[in-house]
């Protein structure tokens, strides 16, 4: 791949249909997760069918007068296919850093994980459902038929998702179903991000991209921003040699941060092969 000129522009599962309680997972990343009353877990029915959805990864950064575009694109195609596209904003790298004119800090902990995995690491960069083949780190103006290649696509997986909200607490109980259309070899990962919109703050824009933009925005509006995650930033093992008809459920326990606006967050399932590509994504607002 050519990337010289295009760099700017460029879920341990019990298996089962009937499986409804809800687990403590170990991970050498996150330590415990805390059980949940599976007495209180919504009962959802295994799915008949689900769409392939699509997870839309743009690195940027608020120094990264070139990256406004890729959030452009990001939204195009979001609006071009809102059932298929979970865009994810990852904030990363040197042009991610903080100073006088810059002061908000987008990064976090799960956003370095992931900019570790690119090979090339910049600003703007995307990947499309993690691909892991040549595929896996996409200039802007690839996403387009990266998007197009899967829209079609028939999903090994489905996946249900539900919200039960304790204001008194802070704490979410978050339910996550799945259901397996095909086999998959190996062990499967369910990641579960918190991504917050218009979140505002200074932004570089370039007037010589396209479009064009006006320098530094003041009051940007930062969408789809990685904030964090419930499980760690590559998720917790949900299924070992999944078969088709096979379906599970788990619950996780989380304690909201205050310091972002849960009215305008969703939460992103990843569910992601061996080989760290995405098998099927879901996005849902937290409150509706």
């Amino acid at each position: 791949m050519n990337l010289n000129l295009r760099f700017a522009f460029g879920i341990v599962a019990l298996m089962g249909l009937s499986m409804t309680s809800c687990d403590t997972f170990d991970d050498p990343v996150i330590g415990v997760i805390a059980p949940c009353d599976a007495s209180e877990a919504p009962a959802f029915e295994p799915l008949e069918s689900d769409i392939q959805r699509i997870l839309v990864e743009d690195f940027t950064a608020h120094q990264c007068g070139n990256c406004p575009p890729a959030a452009v694109k990001a939204a195009e195609l979001l609006a071009e296919h809102p059932d298929h596209i979970v865009p994810l904003a990852i904030h990363a790298g040197e042009l991610a850093s903080t100073n006088v004119d810059y002061p908000i800090d987008w990064t976090c902990d799960e956003g370095d994980v992931f900019w570790e995995d690119l090979e090339f690491q910049l600003n703007p960069i995307g990947r499309v459902n993690r691909l892991s083949d040549e595929t896996n780190i996409l200039v802007v103006d690839q996403w387009d038929a990266a998007v197009d290649a899967l829209l079609d696509a028939s999903p090994a997986a489905g996946l249900q998702m539900a919200v039960d909200q304790n204001p008194s607490t802070g704490e979410l109980a978050i339910h996550v179903h799945t259901t397996w259309f095909e086999a998959v070899e190996g062990p499967v990962r369910l990641g579960l991000l918190v991504a917050e919109n218009h979140v505002v703050g200074p932004q570089l824009w370039y007037p010589t991209v396209d479009p064009p933009g006006p320098g530094l925005v003041e009051d940007y509006d930062h969408e789809h921003v990685l904030r964090g995650s419930v499980t760690g930033a590559k998720g917790l093992v949900v299924a070992e040699n999944p078969e088709a008809g096979d379906a599970h459920q788990e619950c996780y326990i989380y304690t909201w941060n205050d310091a972002w606006d849960v009215a305008q967050s969703d939460l992103i399932a990843v569910l992601t092969s061996d080989n760290g590509s995405v098998i099927q994504t879901l996005a849902i607002h937290i409150t509706e």
